[in-house]
């Protein structure tokens, strides 16, 4: 009788063992589950935070190009950049000016016209720096 009791004790023994390790794995699964949740929460946040930094890099563009159609600002080179201040704080604009030399169907010149290239560039993620350009063409009304 004795030899029956320690062979179900043994057994008990190892079982206990085996659920240990059971609970030691999947304690383990379940950290690796976590931590790769909060990576994607990471990497979604970034992904948001890119996006918005996009959408005010594409607000200040346009402002720009509607400064300068409504004669508010210069047409001149701004090479070395001017900061932004408010929304866009943090932002650099950069304004090249470029004279093309055109001609209309008739072999005419067409004077006057301008090919301009805004460029905002900003602190990225990583230490990089993002830009983004706008290019487009310009007759400005002679003044």
């Amino acid at each position: 009788m004795q030899a029956r009791e320690t062979k179900a004790a043994k057994r008990r023994g190892r079982s206990g063992g085996f659920i240990l390790l059971e609970a030691m794995v999947a304690t383990a699964i379940f950290a690796m589950a976590v931590l790769a949740l909060a990576r994607c929460i990471e990497a979604g946040l970034q992904a948001g935070i890119a996006q918005r930094d996009d959408a005010r890099a594409r607000r200040a563009l346009a402002n720009r190009l509607r400064e300068l159609e409504a004669g508010a600002q210069p047409y001149a080179d701004i090479q070395n950049g001017v900061e932004l201040k408010g929304e866009f704080s943090g932002m650099i604009l950069r304004q090249t000016i470029l004279p093309l030399e055109l001609t209309d169907q008739n072999k005419a010149i067409v004077d006057g016209m301008l090919g301009i290239t805004l460029e905002v560039s900003w602190p990225g993620s990583g230490g990089s720096r993002s830009v983004k350009q706008l290019k487009f063409y310009a007759y400005p009304a002679a003044g």
